[in-house]
């Protein structure tokens, strides 16, 4: 089945997360060994689910940098004499934070679909990334046991573990306050003891008593957006490494960031294994030295 591209929500290519979710998942995929139905079904969580939904993380990151732009500019510090302060605010802040933290978690959750297609698991919920339910194992116990405790795609994982567990967290304190997570606070716009605005933070409570120290809504959603885009990408490529067609004549590689074309900009690639790329220069340095056809040695 082909993959028709279409500009989501007016993003193209150039966006990295377009460019690293489907042109880049896709073409390593028709470099591996599996089926076209097996192709296809990954194809649609990343073009369809996970795509969409860190997009929509992404704009209301962009929608929550212009409003901090607007408040910056309009706002005035006061004056000695001024009694009253019209201190900018953010519309619609705690919407959009519910809404950052649905989308993180369903990516999450649809994450682990790709790892059940891929190495035949049974996950269900996002938070079995890292705690196990009753009777089952988490994504990091079975890359333990799967891979070792010291592979890289268990390493990898494990470092995935942090900001997954921080929006899962969030998510569940707003879906269930008052329970296990606790419940969710959003300070809007504040003032510093200097009289200069203070960025939005948010954190968790529980029993009336912080679990999280507050942090900067603006700096955990870019940090958050970064992370989930390189776990979604990394789950295909530390997979495909070991199911390229002809591992002894490809390999995947990671493009520096300066080389990467700024109309698509992925990441990963697959190139010509080392062992071929020697074989081609030495063909190529062995043509070279011949001598030209007539020519006598």
């Amino acid at each position: 089945m082909p993959f028709i591209f279409k500009p989501l929500l007016d993003h193209g290519t150039t966006n990295p997360i377009v460019a690293r979710l489907s042109v880049q998942i896709l073409k390593i995929l028709d470099y591996c060994n599996l089926t076209q139905e097996t192709r296809d079904r990954i194809g649609e969580i990343y073009l369809y689910s996970l795509q969409k939904k860190l997009l929509r993380c992404w704009e209301i990151k962009e929608r929550l940098l212009e409003s901090l732009r607007v408040a910056q500019k309009t706002y005035k510090l006061p004056s000695g004499q001024e009694r009253a302060i019209n201190l900018p605010q953010i519309a619609r802040l705690e919407e959009e934070c519910h809404n950052f933290l649905y989308e993180a978690k369903n990516y999450i959750r649809d994450l682990l679909k790709v790892v059940n297609i891929l190495y035949k698991a049974d996950f269900k919920e996002a938070s079995e990334f890292l705690r196990a339910k009753k009777g089952r194992q988490s994504l990091i116990d079975f890359a333990i046991r799967t891979f070792g405790e010291h592979d890289a795609r268990t390493r990898f994982l494990r470092e995935a573990a942090s900001t997954v567990e921080y929006f899962i967290d969030f998510r569940n304190a707003v879906e269930h306050p008052g329970g296990y997570s606790g419940e969710l606070r959003i300070e809007n716009i504040s003032l510093d003891p200097d009289g200069k605005t203070a960025e939005p933070t948010w954190w968790r409570e529980k029993n009336g008593q912080r679990v999280d120290a507050p942090s900067s809504i603006r700096a955990d959603m870019e940090t958050g957006i970064h992370n989930l885009l390189a776990s979604g990408e990394s789950m295909i490529v530390f997979w495909a490494m070991d199911h390229l067609m002809a591992p002894a004549l490809m390999r995947i590689r990671q493009i520096p960031a300066k080389q990467r074309n700024p109309k698509c900009p992925i990441k990963w690639d697959v190139t010509p294994s080392q062992h071929l790329e020697k074989l081609l220069k030495s063909q190529a340095n062995k043509r070279e030295a011949a001598p030209p056809a007539g020519e006598r040695p």
